[in-house]
């Protein structure tokens, strides 16, 4: 696989990937990648919540949220799912 291809399917593994969990078993995708993948994921499906909430209903042909999904990948990948994020900065909606 390319590089290329690479950072394209970290960038935005939903496009690539149906479930979180094929991430976790693609050998395409070094660790470092799968964990940056998941995380994009993880940031996406946040954000999604936020839209939700806040009324913005999704499309029909919308993708379901997988963050539930998003958070069993990256516990079997031995990804700490608790540690914290920079604290540079205050608490936001999207909990990172």
């Amino acid at each position: 696989m390319t590089d290329t291809k690479s950072k394209e399917i970290v960038a935005n593994p939903s496009k690539e990937f149906a479930h979180p969990s094929e991430v976790v078993t693609t050998p395409d995708l070094s660790a470092k990648e799968k964990a940056a993948a998941l995380e994009e994921w993880e940031l996406d499906a946040r954000l999604m919540q936020v839209a939700t909430e806040e009324g913005m209903a999704a499309t029909e042909d919308a993708a379901p949220n997988k963050l539930v999904d998003v958070k069993k990948a990256q516990t079997a990948l031995g990804i700490d799912t608790l540690k914290k994020k920079d604290d540079s900065g205050g608490p936001n909606k999207t909990g990172m």
